[in-house]
């Protein structure tokens, strides 16, 4: 992928995603292009084009869930992006890894932008999908997660 950056150079992204058991090149590709729709959707001003992009990427049921709210369905997942966006606006998820993925499952970490475009907040996404790539699942860990504390005794 191939942009400009705001003083008029150019930016060229490229990724390797892990690819493991039952995984194409091709399909990894899908899910990512997917996962990218699904982040779109956060940055549409309109319901219909929200529930578009949704729709292009997930199944009709997609399920999805967040430390602090979940719903089933496209319609609902629009609403529920809908209220977030009009909570907190100006900060707009954008993937920062490649994709990993095997069998039906794939992951790959994330960020919250702001408007100047730095990072205020992170985490991971763990999807499922259909063979045709479409999002049946979306799981999101908002940071890193615990440490874990370790207590020796002689």
């Amino acid at each position: 992928m191939t942009g400009k950056t705001a003083s008029g150079g150019t930016v060229t992204r490229q990724e390797a995603p892990a690819l493991g058991a039952d995984i194409t090149q091709q399909t990894a590709q899908a899910v990512a292009a997917a996962a990218g729709r699904v982040h779109e959707a956060w940055t549409a001003r309109d319901t219909d084009r929200r529930v578009a992009l949704l729709a292009e990427a997930c199944a009709e049921d997609v399920a999805y869930a967040n430390p602090v709210k979940s719903c089933v369905g496209v319609q609902a997942l629009a609403a529920l992006i809908s209220e977030l966006t009009a909570t907190y606006p100006g900060y707009l998820p954008v993937r920062t890894s490649g994709v990993d993925a095997h069998h039906d499952a794939a992951r790959y970490e994330w960020a919250l932008r702001d408007r100047a475009g730095q990072a205020v907040l992170g985490g991971l996404e763990i999807v499922r999908f259909t063979p045709e790539a479409r999002l049946t699942s979306i799981v999101s860990f908002v940071g890193q997660p615990p440490t874990i504390r370790y207590t020796y005794q002689a």
